[in-house]
């Protein structure tokens, strides 16, 4: 019996050390200081004018939110995802009517039957005609109509001037 039993656990201890594989890893790592020659640039101020189309048009988005119905469970956080579906309907609309933005933009955003969010951008086609290099009235101008601006309270708020002093030549 005692053979047996040694006899048992040679062959246990046997196909043990055979189911182990020997593995083997190799690391190596090397680290250098790496200095890199910095590149400054500037560049002059480009302006642009828009040409805006006289035929206002819509366009409504479903298909980019099919994956996102409106439960009472998600309303939170299809409002917090809101901005971000506007963009996407926003972006598609200038897409499909080939324009690089619109103009007087209205979005509204509604649920069909079942309770998928649409949401409808009206407004103007408009895209960027005539780039060149800013003048210094053009500069004066957007630094006029920069220095006050309406918050979303339409409350006034004054920026203050920039020492920031850029000349053209001309």
């Amino acid at each position: 019996m005692r053979k047996l039993i040694l006899l048992f656990v040679f062959g246990i201890v046997t196909s043990l050390s055979m189911a182990q594989k020997n593995v083997t890893v190799e690391y190596q790592e090397s680290s250098t200081r790496n200095l890199e020659p910095e590149h400054y640039m500037v560049t002059a101020p480009l302006i642009a004018d828009i040409k805006v189309t006289a035929e206002k048009i819509t366009y409504t988005e479903t298909e980019a939110f099919r994956k996102f119905p409106i439960t009472a469970d998600n309303i939170k956080d299809i409002k917090t995802a809101m901005p971000e579906f506007k963009k996407i309907a926003l972006s598609r609309a200038a897409k499909a009517h080939n324009a690089d933005l619109l103009v007087g933009t209205i979005i509204d955003v509604t649920t069909d039957v079942g309770g998928f969010i649409c949401i409808t951008v009206s407004g103007y086609p408009a895209k960027y005609i005539n780039f060149r290099n800013a003048t210094s009235q053009e500069i004066d101008i957007v630094r006029s109509a920069r220095i006050a601006t309406y918050d979303q309270d339409n409350l006034e708020i004054l920026y203050p001037q920039t020492n920031t002093n850029v000349k053209i030549k001309e």
